[in-house]
């Protein structure tokens, strides 16, 4: 690519004046250097719109409608925003297709019946698309008159609800697509098809895990938690469904019995002593810090599918503490931390990531003391 960040108006005003004679008065507030610094403006523009045009013509800097068009070619679209589905609790039965409304004000949003469950729980399906429909919890108004309902809430999230795909992923997808080439069942395969069901965040697999012709596939949802039941059993109705696995009735090839399931969770506790700045008390801080901690334990979910250096099916999850510690210290109003434990432990603690078991850190109690 061309370098233009030198193309600035200085630089460029400069080289212009640079061609004009000694003998004239090329001052600042002269004639000519008025009629030139009007020039370089409009050159410093020219070239600025010439990087973005170059930038949107290779795919590993083009953003959006660019970036969509260079995807294309990789045979990949950016996955829309889906809504989310979640498990409405009623006292009474409902019918299909009444809706109700959340009650948090600017960011209420309303839900739809869609599906019994059984008596009193039905899956409601958010009509707006995005992780919006993921946020509430609790009592929702009917917009549909319903008699005799006197409770409606909204509870667990059974298909997690996420926004329009981002450049950077669209983009790595884009590029695996290009270069792991999917075809007929292998690993990149699986990827495609399972990471484009709506409500899929990520994806560990692992071939023959209990011999020949056996793979399973770990998924969590796009929440960044452990995917719900129904969204396993979506997953797996998509790839391999029951009773008749391996016969080839969905994406997954003829002979390949396939197991979805989704990972354990594993409860991290924190405590810790903190020293902390004038004015300041650790009671002050043990909110922003779990704060903190949970964001990291969040960037280790969000990561929990990159394959470690030893190969395209092999996965490594790590809780650190020195990770825990700098994500504490970087909380304003901490000056240092000291006496570190993790579920207990001084050491940092090791995540079991084999086709057995899949497991993800989620914050439990974080306990901070002067």
């Amino acid at each position: 690519m061309i370098d233009f960040t030198a193309k600035t108006y200085q630089n460029l005003l400069q080289a212009q004046l640079d061609r004009v004679s000694n003998s004239l008065d090329k001052r600042e507030g002269s004639m000519i250097q008025t009629a030139l610094g009007a020039v370089a403006y409009a050159l410093e523009e020219f070239y600025l719109e010439l990087d973005k045009v170059q930038r949107g013509a290779y795919l590993q800097t083009a953003v959006g409608q660019d970036l969509d068009n260079l995807a294309v070619l990789a045979n990949v679209r950016r996955y829309p925003a889906s809504p989310a589905v979640r498990l409405g609790v009623f006292d009474a039965d409902i019918p299909t297709g009444a809706r109700f409304s959340t009650i948090d004000g600017a960011d209420s949003v309303n839900f739809t019946a869609t599906e019994r469950i059984a008596f009193g729980q039905y899956q409601m399906t958010c009509e707006t698309a995005g992780t919006i429909g993921n946020r509430y919890t609790g009592r929702i108004l009917p917009i549909t008159y319903i008699p005799g309902l006197a409770t409606a809430e909204i509870t667990d999230i059974l298909v997690a609800g996420d926004d329009v795909e981002g450049d950077e992923s669209l983009r790595q997808r884009a590029i695996d697509a290009l270069t792991e080439q999917p075809f007929g069942g292998n690993v990149a395969d699986y990827k495609r098809v399972v990471l484009a069901i709506d409500g899929v965040g990520g994806l560990q697999v692992y071939p023959t895990w209990q011999g020949g012709g056996t793979v399973k596939l770990s998924i969590m949802g796009s929440d960044w938690m452990p995917a719900s039941p129904q969204l396993v059993e979506q997953v797996q109705n998509t790839v391999d469904p029951p009773p008749d696995q391996g016969m080839g009735y969905g994406t997954a090839p003829i002979g390949a019995k396939v197991t979805v399931t989704a990972p354990e969770t594993v409860m991290v506790n924190i405590s810790a002593t903190l020293a902390v700045g004038p004015g300041r008390t650790a009671e002050q801080l043990a909110e922003p810090v779990r704060e903190a901690v949970d964001a990291y334990l969040l960037s280790i979910r969000q990561t929990w599918d990159v394959p470690d250096a030893s190969g395209l099916t092999r996965y490594s999850s790590w809780v650190y503490a020195a990770r825990v510690t700098a994500s504490i210290l970087a909380v304003p109003g901490v000056v240092n931390v000291t006496g570190l434990a993790i579920n207990g432990g001084m050491e940092d603690l090791h995540l079991t990531e084999d086709g057995m078991l899949q497991q993800v850190p989620v914050l439990g109690e974080v306990t901070v003391h002067a």
